[in-house]
């Protein structure tokens, strides 16, 4: 028979251990699969109330009352991370031994190392390493203060920063002064509104492409656009996409600084000139040469409607 003591034990399961580890001292969960965008364990601050399952190990499933944690990495070159929020809500799958998912809400406050993040809720996605936030979100960073908008997407696989209808207090008229050697060239590579040579018939190869029976460079992009962006783009006429440009500049310009722009199946039909061969040669490219590669095999997809870099 249990004695009283073994009961309450028994009664309040989801909580007692994680408020003596979780409260009382600082604690590290170890996180055994997912990189979390280079952040690989957890240290926890302050919760006021925490509850949690055993079932396949301790795996946490809210923390609510005022929530402060710092995200650690192994990599000593990766600073540790500070994260508030009033609640945090984590979702599992079968088989993880880390969150799928945190949804985090209220006051939420996230010091990544290129800036400060505040919203009233963010949605870390720990398999896409992605981070979304939402409700007034707010970025301050060393280059632009009191950046706005209606959602602020940080994307730690790729290394971007999105941010959709935005606002900002103060961005510095970057001269030559202020931007690194490294940031003017990755500015020129990227697509501007008069490398287009002739927009519609850019725009109508692009479709072409999209809409072909085999693999061609544009349906390989275009499967990476945002999904409402990509059926948009197919359904509108060429009058409404003019109109927005600049949408359709954001989408491409987004695929130009990620490492999976290319695949060789989209390209096989595509003469490649030996510059963009020697660069998809290379281990390792930097952020410009990158970019640069890029921009060359989006000239080489489109040679009649896009200029050379």
């Amino acid at each position: 028979m249990w004695n009283r003591r073994e009961r309450e034990i028994e009664k309040n399961l989801l909580v007692p251990i994680f408020i003596l580890i979780g409260l009382i001292l600082p604690t590290l969960i170890q996180a055994q699969e997912a990189n979390l965008g280079k952040y690989t364990s957890m240290k926890i601050e302050r919760v006021g109330k925490l509850k949690g399952s055993f079932q396949g190990g301790m795996n946490i499933k809210e923390m609510t009352d005022g929530v402060s944690i710092v995200l650690l990495s192994d990599d000593t070159k990766t600073p540790p991370m500070p994260v508030k929020a009033d609640r945090m809500f984590f979702e599992w799958e079968e088989g993880r031994k880390t969150p799928a998912k945190i949804i985090m809400e209220g006051k939420v406050y996230l010091e990544h190392p290129e800036g400060k993040l505040s919203a009233e809720k963010a949605v870390w996605d720990f398999v896409q390493e992605r981070v979304e936030f939402t409700g007034n979100p707010v970025l301050d960073s060393p280059k632009a203060q009191g950046l706005k908008g209606s959602k602020i997407v940080l994307d730690f696989k790729n290394n971007t920063v999105d941010i959709e209808n935005l606002r900002a207090d103060m961005i510095p008229l970057q001269g030559s002064d202020f931007i690194s050697g490294e940031d003017q060239e990755i500015a020129s590579y990227l697509l501007s509104e008069k490398d287009i040579v002739d927009w519609n018939e850019f725009i109508n190869e692009l479709k072409r492409q999209a809409q072909s029976n085999t693999d061609t460079p544009g349906k390989y992009l275009l499967s990476k656009f945002d999904s409402d962006a990509r059926q948009q783009f197919i359904s509108a006429p060429n009058e409404l996409i003019l109109q927005r440009k600049k949408d359709l500049l954001k989408q491409i310009n987004t695929l130009l600084k990620k490492p999976d722009f290319y695949r060789e199946t989209a390209w096989h039909n595509v003469q490649i000139p030996q510059e963009a061969k020697d660069l998809l040669s290379k281990p390792e490219l930097t952020s410009g040469e990158r970019i640069k590669l890029n921009r060359i095999l989006l000239y080489s997809a489109f040679p009649k409607y896009i200029k050379p870099i």
